[in-house]
């Protein structure tokens, strides 16, 4: 009994033995693994203080102004064109920009043989005056003087109506003047009926043409306002004496992209050896108000309908709606919103 005691305890110790280093080799297996970093936490990162282009709401005078460069041209011209349908047109006898002479000959239609048929015809009106020269010399009765003077009188006829057709072939300058418009039609071409050849204009009155970018920079510019120009380095005083409103509507549609964005100044005093093509500045006065409140128009912002500003008010944007007066290039009347000295947002 005591030899069986003795083995049992010897088995139960070898299986706690085995346990043992089981345990030991898993417990010595971990430590082949990574060990895990310990997770930083996040700096703490303070938002950037943003920066904003002020101004402030001033007091003073804003004015209102349309300022640029214009050309001298001449204040009336003569549209020049054929009466008639169906002529070629045979050759072009001036350019644009060219000085002409009145009378000169400008262009020409084919005419055929209408130069020969007069030559013709002024042959057989000579011997039709001779015989009735004849006639009456040798005291012909008077049926025969009458048919020899009729034989006459239908000769002159057919010549004077060759020869207003010789005339009606060319187009001729009624005045000494500029060509200030050629036609694009080419050489053998149909001319049409009553579509202008030529522009003829006088030189010895002349207007500053201003044309704007757009439209919408003459839209207060109204008929007779004062405009002060510069000519030959001389400070003259003019006043407007059209605008995109005053011309006539067939005029309009000959060139609408010129005239809805072109005024025409009229100057009291032109200086002399100034001419046709030579450049002025113009400065014409739209608006003008003093003791205004005024802010940058880069600080205006708009939506349908809608006129505000951001200001700042305890280092906090808001926007505020404000009533708007006159508007210039550069700076905006403010009529309700704003008091002197508030700070506003530009943008």
């Amino acid at each position: 009994m005591t030899i069986g005691k003795k083995k049992f305890t010897s088995k139960k110790i070898s299986i706690y033995c085995s346990f043992g280093i089981i345990a030991s080799v898993l417990m010595g297996g971990c430590s082949f693994l990574p060990k895990e970093e310990p997770v930083l936490a996040p700096p703490l990162v303070e938002p950037a203080q943003l920066d904003y282009e002020t101004a402030k709401v001033k007091t003073g005078e804003i004015i209102k102004r349309v300022k640029g460069s214009g050309t001298l041209v001449p204040t009336s011209h003569h549209d020049l064109y054929y009466s008639k349908d169906g002529g070629r047109l045979k050759k072009v006898h001036a350019k644009e920009g060219e000085f002409v002479k009145q009378g000169q000959t400008l262009a020409e239609v084919e005419t055929g043989n209408l130069a020969f048929e007069i030559q013709q015809a002024q042959i057989e009106l000579k011997k039709a005056e001779i015989r009735l020269q004849q006639m009456r010399a040798s005291g012909a009765d008077s049926y025969s003087l009458e048919i020899g003077r009729l034989d006459v009188q239908s000769l002159q006829n057919n010549l004077s109506y060759m020869n207003n057709q010789l005339a009606e072939s060319k187009i001729t300058s009624p005045i000494d003047g500029i060509v200030t418009f050629v036609t694009e039609i080419r050489q053998g071409e149909i001319v049409p009926a009553y579509e202008s050849i030529f522009q003829v204009a006088e030189t010895n009155q002349l207007q500053i043409l201003y044309t704007a970018m757009n439209a919408n920079d003459l839209a207060d510019v109204s008929l007779g306002m004062d405009a002060v120009t510069t000519l030959g380095g001389k400070e003259v005083k003019g006043k407007v004496v059209t605008t995109p409103k005053d011309i006539p509507a067939d005029v309009y549609e000959k060139n609408p992209d010129l005239y809805s964005k072109s005024i025409l100044v009229e100057v009291k005093k032109m200086p002399k050896d100034v001419k046709v093509g030579d450049m002025a500045s113009i400065e014409v006065v739209t608006a003008k108000k003093k003791k205004a409140l005024i802010i940058p128009k880069n600080g205006l912002r708009t939506t349908v309908g809608r006129n505000y500003v951001q200001v700042m008010v305890d280092n906090t944007k808001r926007e505020v709606d404000i009533e708007v007066g006159i508007i210039s290039s550069t700076e905006v009347e403010v009529l309700k919103g704003l008091n002197e000295g508030d700070v506003i947002i530009l943008k």
